[in-house]
Parts: C-alpha cells; sequence; structure tokens
C-alpha cells in the first residue's frame, strides 16, 4: 500500500518504479477501464463511490501513475494527494451522465411518446455538470475517466451522449485527449458512427469543438514536431497535441467522407492545407484524401448541346 508520507531515505526508488510500472499505457487502460467498470457497478446497486475502497486504490494507484513523470523530473518521491471531491463531486456527475445515458437508451426502447420522448431529451440530454466540466479541466484522473467516459459513449453509437461530452474533451487536463493512443482509439469509435456525420450539430462538436480546438492549440502547430512522442501519462506539449489532432482528423475523414455535407468537407480540407505544406509528415495523408475525393466525386455533367431546329421554334401561346 502507497503511503502518503514521504519515503525514507534509502528508499525512495520504490515509490519512483511503481510510479513507472503504472504509467505504462497498458497499465493506464486496465486501471481507468477498471474504475470505468466498478462506476457502472455502483450505478447498478445504487452505491456510493466513496464507499467503496476498490475503487478508491484503483483511482489513487491511477493517480501515481499520472504523475509518475513529474515525480521523477522534481526527484519527490510523494504519493500525490488525491483530491477529496474528485470522489464526492466529480464521480457523482460521471455518474448522473452514465444513468442519463441509460435512461435515453430504454426511452428509445419504449412505445413511441412524443410527450415523454420530449420530457427524456430535456432532461437528460443537457449540458454535463458544472462539476464534471471543472474537474475534466483541472485533474488529471479525471480527465482520463472523461477520455474513457467518451469511449464507452462513442462505442455504443451514442450520437446524444458523443455530444454532450467531446467537447469538454478539449480542455482536458494536460490535453491528455490528443494523445495518440486516444486518438486512434476515438477515430476507431467515431468511424462506425459515419451516418451521424450527415447531421451539422454532431459535425459541429466532433471537428469545431474538438478536433479544430486541438489544431489551433498552439501557433506553433505548422513547426517540426517533436523529437519523439510523449508517453500517454505526461501531458501533451500543444505543438504536439495540433501535429496529433491534424493526423487523426485525416483518419476520421477518410472513413467519414462520403457522408459529409459538401461545405463542411471543403471547408476541412481548406483548414489542413497549411498545415501540410509545413508540415513534411502530414503531406502524404492530405495527398492521398484529396486523390480519394476526387476519384469518388461524381464528375458534373453538362447538357449536350442540340442542333435540332425545333429549338429555335417559338412556343405556342396558351389556350384560352
Amino acid at each position: 500500500r502507497a503511503s502518503s508520507t514521504v519515503i525514507k531515505r534509502g528508499q525512495e526508488q520504490v515509490l519512483g518504479d511503481l510510479s513507472m510500472t503504472l504509467c505504462d499505457p497498458y497499465a493506464i487502460n486496465f486501471l481507468a477501464q477498471s474504475a470505468m467498470k466498478i462506476i457502472n457497478h455502483l450505478i447498478n446497486i445504487e452505491g456510493l463511490p466513496r464507499d467503496n475502497q476498490v475503487l478508491v486504490l484503483v483511482l489513487r494507484m491511477l493517480s501515481l501513475g499520472l504523475q509518475a513523470w513529474e515525480m521523477i523530473s522534481t526527484q519527490q518521491y510523494k504519493e500525490p494527494k488525491m483530491d477529496v471531491q474528485l470522489v464526492t463531486k466529480f464521480l457523482p456527475a460521471l455518474m448522473s451522465l452514465m444513468v442519463d445515458d441509460q435512461v435515453r437508451s430504454l426511452n428509445a426502447r419504449l412505445p413511441q411518446d412524443d410527450r415523454e420522448s420530449a420530457i427524456t431529451t430535456i432532461e437528460h440530454s443537457g449540458p454535463p455538470p458544472d462539476a464534471y466540466q471543472a474537474y475534466v479541466q483541472e485533474n488529471a484522473v479525471a480527465s482520463m475517466l472523461a477520455v474513457y467516459y467518451t469511449f464507452h459513449t462513442a462505442r455504443q453509437r451514442d450520437r446524444t451522449g458523443v455530444m454532450r461530452v467531446l467537447g469538454s474533451l478539449a480542455g482536458a487536463e494536460g490535453q491528455r485527449a490528443y494523445h495518440d493512443p486516444f486518438l486512434h482509439t476515438l477515430v476507431g469509435h467515431l468511424a462506425l458512427m459515419s451516418d451521424d456525420f450527415a447531421q451539422e450539430d454532431f459535425c459541429t462538436v466532433v471537428f469545431d469543438e474538438f478536433f479544430l480546438t486541438g489544431l489551433s492549440s498552439s501557433s506553433a502547430s505548422t513547426a517540426a514536431s517533436s523529437t519523439g512522442p510523449t508517453p500517454a501519462a505526461a501531458p501533451l506539449p500543444a505543438t504536439e497535441c495540433a501535429n496529433s489532432a491534424a493526423r487523426h482528423l485525416l483518419r476520421l475523414l477518410w472513413h467519414v467522407h462520403p457522408k459529409l455535407p459538401p461545405a463542411r468537407l471543403q471547408g476541412l480540407m481548406k483548414t489542413l492545407q497549411p498545415l501540410a505544406q509545413a508540415n513534411e509528415g502530414l503531406k502524404p495523408a492530405v495527398q492521398a484524401l484529396q486523390d480519394k475525393l476526387k476519384d469518388t466525386t461524381p464528375p458534373v455533367v453538362e447538357p449536350e448541346s442540340s442542333d435540332s431546329p425545333l429549338l429555335s421554334v417559338p412556343a405556342p401561346a396558351p389556350i384560352q
């Protein structure tokens, strides 16, 4: 059990080694998914997060893994103190969103009732609670849980659920949502929701509120890429965030472009052009997408001209 006090002299490497083990992407994935499963179980049994000691332990381990690089760089071998309100405020807010998802799913399977559907939409489809958005922006553990919750909604192809929370990830602590492993998973789920991209409101959330926000996170986003990938547990530099968002936006467009409104697709391609001009790594992907668009866009067929003399004959006047 990790101690909340400073490790004794000569034993500092114990906590450091543990944190480096827990910051492995596979460990982060296991801990985050385990936390989400426990939270879902608590919803089913109407339990409280603070009463589940296994969940608290998993969150402490997740916090230790996410703070590993800071611990190593500062040589301060001390377990990060977990914010109590993460358990008493953020997790209940997250659970309320998950309950809303279940209510909407159940309502969709019931016989059609316009009045009840309207009430369900109003009560269970609004913006996320303030506590949810605030902690996603300020707390590493909360931001990681929010990422995995968004994966869950996208995996369920829950259009409303994705629209409620995806925009919040743009401001997540440490730009964690723009790490390559997470964007890779997110794009994989969004690609299966291609039909939803025909709706402008869905495009606004996915592109304007999330991907384009990542592209504009740094004025130097078109500069050369960093020397190497940033570990998943470490905050993402702004330049790498923009480059990562651009790469995965191209992946998403490759799969969903047939469903996009033409104006939206043209606007996104124009946005990507200057990035491709300044970043050699993006040029092949942008060019491949442009070639694909040319191949799939049907040519405009102009009406053939006719030399028929009947075209010069005036139309008869209508019969009175």
